[in-house]
């Protein structure tokens, strides 16, 4: 660190101080120029950075792609936070002017870096993400996705298409972003927390509501679909088609199962089909070199003094934490050492770094795991660094967009005295491109020269595929797409066979796909593959086909076999598959999952969802019977769950064989927060609509298991008001007289509504009657609520 900046550290902090948390005069942080910046930068293992580009030739770059003939485009969100602060209204739609870009940035001499740029669209809103189509560009734009495309080749477009519209633009940090090319020929975008009601522009069909969702759509007939998500910037595949996307706080998300699969069954529940690979929450730690902000000082001191219930951890730190996380990219080039290939990259834009994760097959899913100890791979010392985004380039490095602004901060989220002493737009005619290189190439690799690729033969176009820089394969299998020739089927039919790149044989895969050559055949061989990644995505294309197929019957039975398939994905894939094409023996093979692969909470999901009620009362009925295996790794959620579905079907679920199986579970002393059996019985107790279907049911099963419900209602009874007891086993007591009828247990519990007792207590007392319907427990409680404490 120099000594004129341990000095402007110094000043800073200072000057911080001495202000007593007050906002009346906060010093700026002076920017740093291009010329001057990458002294700034700390890198790990010998990585460097190179700059490709910088004001004024871009400025606030957020997307960026590269075309077949090596043109980038890059998307600039001029209007970041706003245009007019007078505009910008906290909770209402905004009303910023659109004056965000699209350029052109062209590398003249095959240096690598950019020499010339070209305003190639302008006037758009909020613009965030962009893809290549068909010799144009498809770009979000909050509140609408358009298509621009040059044809006349002066590098400006004179096609401009409105292709969808009816996004909502509410928050500037929660808008569509990043389009990202599937595997299957789709656009995919993540959709972030605006919503909105999304039209065809042209189209006669009816708005899709998108809330809180990501989407894809297909370029050519426009299908527009909401898909799981739902984060806030960031979209990204690995070479597999797995997307991971990221939040504020959340580094690395991985979309385990799409929301459709879910539709499939009513009866089964989940919170989310999102995995959080990474740690994630309001402490998780990171390493900053640069000092912290004046501001963010004075609004974290006030943060930690005011100590308000809801307040992330990390806002009351000025510096240490994860809060601001974007632009999650999985490496998929061919520049990097062997480690780095699948790694995830993480801006963290408010710590000037960059985080870099492992990503590690978890079951169902992936664990990301943080490569670097107390340092990060990439940190600068220069607050303006805002690493927001990064892209697979064709020279197989990443390339990493620095937004550089002053402030990367919502105005919502600002006290109005600090935001007064800050500039939100400063920053708005700057912005930078790095190319992240490697310290040597992997096993001799040499940077390719710039492409030229939109004039390749549809063989050049189909031995791409087996290139192991993920630019070219996906360029060359959207070009494959765009032409339709027909020459290619052959081609591609060859490299499914004799390929000795998997990933090579799924784009020729999906290739074939797109060009109506992928055969019934073609499946039934994949279904076979060696490759566990071809295994999975077979299992996909089967799906839809199969109740067409002449081999339907062989086909379902292969899938079948998969369910016992040593990868954990395709037994997932198996399984959702069979419940797709409504296999009669899917619930037949949903259980041989379940006994195989209890212990993944994803892969039981899985299974449920391939289960009616009938079912899953089976499968719970047999846990049930063998104690033993309520100890082992995931049996508790598994009957947890088996039951939540059974009770689901409602009154028509049979449920004499699990209370009976309940009921003979071993028992402890009577409400032992230990016990299962007492476990299962609350849950059910809860979800019925009062205790008379358990009583009822126990009684036909015979005396002894009544006699067995009646004991539990005595010993509560006994148990909830005894000063005595346990804590634990009073409000397990409670909870167990909250499910009788108010007139056998509330004057017991509005009893406990009292200063004698223990808070826990009067709040689970109040808990249980609030269960009641019955209009008397509003006048148990107010006349009550005057001894009651503010808890």
């Amino acid at each position: 660190m120099s000594l004129l900046y341990r000095c402007l550290a110094c000043v800073l902090v200072g000057a911080v101080a001495g202000m007593s948390h007050a906002a009346d005069s906060l010093p700026r942080v002076p920017s740093t120029e291009p010329a001057d910046a990458l002294v700034t930068f700390h890198l790990q293992d010998g990585f460097r950075l190179e700059l490709l580009a910088a004001e004024p030739l871009v400025t606030d770059p957020v997307a960026m792609v590269y075309d077949e003939n090596g043109r980038a485009y890059v998307v600039e969100m001029n209007d970041y936070p706003y245009t007019d602060p007078s505009l910008d209204k906290a909770w209402e739609d905004q009303q910023s002017a659109a004056i965000g870009r699209v350029r052109v940035l062209e590398d003249d001499n095959g240096d690598g870096v950019f020499d010339r740029s070209t305003v190639f669209a302008e006037g758009l809103s909020w613009p965030t993400g962009i893809a290549c189509w068909k010799g144009g560009v498809f770009v979000t734009a909050t509140p609408d996705i358009w298509y621009f495309k040059d044809t006349d080749g002066d590098r400006v477009a004179d096609v401009r298409e409105q292709v969808f519209t009816g996004f909502r633009k509410f928050n500037v940090q929660a808008v569509i972003n990043n389009l990202q090319w599937g595997l299957d020929g789709k656009l995919y975008a993540a959709g972030s927390s605006n919503g909105g009601s999304i039209v065809r522009t042209g189209g006669d069909g009816q708005p899709i509501a998108i809330g809180r969702n990501d989407f894809r759509f297909d370029p050519e007939t426009g299908a527009f679909e909401v898909l799981s998500g739902g984060a806030r910037f960031g979209n990204t595949f690995d070479d597999w088609g797995n997307r991971f996307i990221c939040n504020i706080r959340n580094p690395v998300q991985h979309i385990v199962l799409d929301d459709h699969y879910l539709k499939l069954n009513p009866l089964v529940a989940a919170a989310t089909t999102i995995h959080d690979s990474a740690d994630a929450g309001d402490a998780v730690p990171v390493f900053r070199i640069s000092p912290p902000e004046p501001w963010r000082e004075v609004n974290a001191a006030r943060l930690a003094a005011e100590n308000r219930a809801g307040t992330p951890r990390s806002e009351m730190h000025a510096v240490g934490f994860v809060t601001s996380t974007a632009g999650a990219t999985v490496y998929r080039g061919g520049a990097y050492p062997e480690e780095y290939a699948g790694n995830v990259f993480v801006g963290e834009v408010a710590g000037n770094l960059v985080l870099r994760y492992r990503l590690e097959p978890e079951g169902a899913t992936f664990r990301a795991v943080r490569t670097d100890d107390d340092e990060e791979f990439l940190a600068s010392k220069d607050n303006w660094f805002r690493p927001v985004n990064f892209i697979n380039a064709p020279d197989g490095t990443l390339h990493m967009l620095d937004m550089y602004r002053e402030t990367i901060e919502h105005p919502w989220s600002m006290p109005d005295d600090i935001k007064a002493q800050l500039d939100l737009t400063s920053g708005r005619d700057r912005g930078r491109i790095y190319r992240l290189v490697p310290p040597v190439y992997r096993d001799g690799y040499t940077a390719p020269s710039p492409p030229r690729f939109g004039e390749a033969t549809t063989a050049e176009l189909v031995a791409t595929l087996e290139n192991p820089n993920s630019w070219w394969r996906e360029t060359a299998q959207r070009l494959l797409r765009e032409r339709q020739n027909d020459d290619a089927v052959a081609l591609l039919r060859d490299l499914v066979l004799h390929s000795e790149m998997p990933v090579a044989r799924v784009h020729a895969l999906y290739a074939l796909d797109s060009l109506a050559g992928l055969t019934d055949g073609d499946i039934v061989a994949a279904l076979r593959d060696a490759s566990p990644r071809v295994r999975e995505h077979a299992i996909r294309f089967a799906e839809p086909r199969v109740p067409m197929m002449a081999t339907s019957a062989e086909l379902r039975e292969r899938l079948s076999e998969l369910i016992r398939d040593d990868d954990a994905r395709v037994r997932q894939q198996a399984i959702l598959t069979l419940a797709a094409i409504h296999d009669p023996n899917s619930a037949r093979d949903a259980r041989a999952l379940m006994r195989h692969d209890a212990a993944d909470r994803w892969l039981r999901l899985s299974a449920r969802i391939a289960m009616d009620s009938q079912a899953a009362g089976v499968v719970l009925a047999q846990q049930l019977r063998q104690p033993r295996r309520l100890e082992e790794q995931g049996a508790s959620e598994l009957v947890r769950e088996l039951l939540e579905q059974l009770l689901a079907a409602g009154p028509q679920a049979d449920l004499a064989p699990i209370i009976q199986a309940i009921l003979a579970l071993p028992q402890t002393s009577p409400f032992d927060p230990g016990e299962p059996r007492l476990a299962l019985l609350l849950m059910l107790s809860e979800r019925l609509p009062d205790i008379a279907p358990l009583i009822d049911v126990a009684s036909q099963l015979g005396d002894e298991a009544r006699q067995q419900i009646v004991d539990l209602h005595h010993a509560a009874e006994r148990i909830a008001p005894d000063p005595s007891a346990p804590i634990d086993r009073r409000m397990l007591s409670i909870r167990w007289l909250g499910c009788r009828p108010l007139e056998e247990s509330g004057q017991l519990l509005a009893n406990l509504v009292s200063s004698q007792e223990p808070q826990e207590v009067q709040r689970a007392a109040i808990d249980a009657l609030a269960k009641s319907s019955d209009p008397t427990v509003a006048g148990i409680l107010l006349k009550r609520h005057p001894q009651l404490s503010p808890a």
